[in-house]
């Protein structure tokens, strides 16, 4: 127990020299015991003074924004605090006991960050990990550490300080997305560009030479023939666009409930036809949308018929809105006065029954031309992530074959400014 306390008051050490101004501000503010008081009056004053630097630090530590646990040098768990055991899915008392590499998802990684922190003078500072929570699921997680010492300034345990990296790995990776898309639609948009222009050449001689021939004439047919792929190659070339240089939005406020009923009136006859039950889930004071409203229309077209086609047999077509916060990676590059970093997003999530998604071709559905329907175009779902990214928002796709299909679509609910 005696082992227990030494370490929390080296961490009250720790924590007092990274917030000394705070500790200056709130707690030594309280009076002096007034010189020649008999000495029941200081003993007394002194314990009050004690506790309440004890409750101050306790306080301090268990409504930490990030999790908190320490250790003694043979990686048994001495403490943990309220924000990492339900970062983790555990009771604290769970916690208590265990050894470090229990909550490392990796034996390497494990092994890894086990000879860093218990080398002295050694510390790791924000390093992505895996870490394994209660159930057997993952988290990562930017892991910080700090080494405990005690009165005689020995090595005597280390402290874990993390914070969960989830949101921001997939708000990385939906940039990437469309880094990568924007990257090659300007590439693709100066190619097809110049394949227009020999194809209306083409066109323009086709239709000379088809002026000149009987229509019975084979050669006629032959010429009608070339006009007509010439026709398809264009309306290929004009749906290329749509992905590789969208127009710009419109920006202007509008209600996303509105917008979705107006797509669902516009396609409830083909759900009908399906045999699709379409239900709404529409959260209370959704915030109005910052967006084209024609673009995310259009974008809901798209994703709708995906599902009906996903369910050729029948189902139930579910679409759920709500807000949420979002956490600003750095707000030094954003024009915005945020309150605690955050912008408020509105949320769509469209999910089916039907048919999914397998995994081998979840991480190709973004790349145009790809497409699994015989007789697609594979431009879809770009053209979708591009519209939705040039509004300001993100979208994301979650499935599995035979287990149907959610995508979920960021929306900012905020003004923002097109690049």
């Amino acid at each position: 127990m005696g082992s227990k306390i030494s370490k929390q008051k080296q961490m009250f050490s720790m924590l007092n020299h990274k917030f000394s101004g705070l500790w200056d501000e709130n707690i030594i503010k309280e009076s002096k015991p007034i010189e020649n008081q008999d000495e029941n009056f200081t003993t007394n004053y002194s314990s009050h003074l004690l506790n309440k630097v004890y409750n101050f630090y306790k306080s301090l530590i268990q409504n930490l924004n990030s999790g908190l646990i320490t250790s003694d040098l043979g990686g048994e768990i001495t403490f943990v605090n309220t924000t990492a055991a339900t970062m983790l899915n555990y009771e604290r008392e769970e916690l208590l006991g265990k050894n470090l590499r229990e909550i490392f998802a990796q034996d390497q990684e494990s092994q890894k960050c086990h000879r860093a922190v218990f080398l002295p003078h050694k510390r790791i500072n924000d390093k992505e990990v895996n870490f394994l929570l209660k159930g057997g699921s993952n988290m990562v997680v930017g892991l910080s550490t700090s080494q405990i010492h005690d009165e005689n300034n020995n090595f005597d345990g280390i402290i874990l300080l993390f914070r969960d990296l989830t949101e921001i790995r997939h708000l990385k990776v939906q940039i990437e997305r469309m880094e990568r898309l924007a990257l090659l639609g300007e590439l693709s948009a100066g190619i097809a560009h110049e394949i227009r222009n020999p194809l209306a050449g083409i066109r323009a001689a086709a239709q000379l030479l088809q002026e000149n021939n009987n229509k019975d004439d084979f050669q006629h047919q032959i010429i009608e023939r070339i006009i007509r792929e010439v026709d398809k190659a264009n309306k290929l070339l004009k749906e290329f666009f749509k992905f590789a240089k969208p127009s710009k939005p419109n920006l202007k406020f509008h209600d996303l409930e509105l917008i979705i009923d107006g797509v669902y009136l516009l396609l409830s006859p083909q759900l009908r036809k399906r045999n699709i039950e379409f239900v709404t889930n529409f959260g209370e004071e959704i915030s109005q949308v910052f967006v084209d409203d024609t673009q995310i229309e259009q974008v809901l077209i798209n994703l709708f018929l995906n599902s009906i086609d996903a369910m050729p047999e029948g189902g139930r077509l579910t679409v759920t809105t709500y807000k949420r916060n979002i956490n600003i990676l750095d707000p030094k590059i954003t024009n915005y006065e945020l309150d605690n970093n955050q912008l408020c997003y509105s949320f769509i999530e469209i999910a089916d029954t039907g048919s999914g998604i397998p995994s081998q071709n979840l991480d190709k559905i973004f790349n145009p031309f790809f497409t699994t329907k015989p007789n697609g175009l594979g431009l879809g779902l770009p053209i979708c992530s591009r519209l939705v990214g040039e509004n300001g928002g993100n979208l994301d796709v979650d499935s599995k074959a035979g287990s149907g299909t959610k995508i979920t679509l960021a929306l900012p609910a905020f003004v923002h400014h097109l690049k």
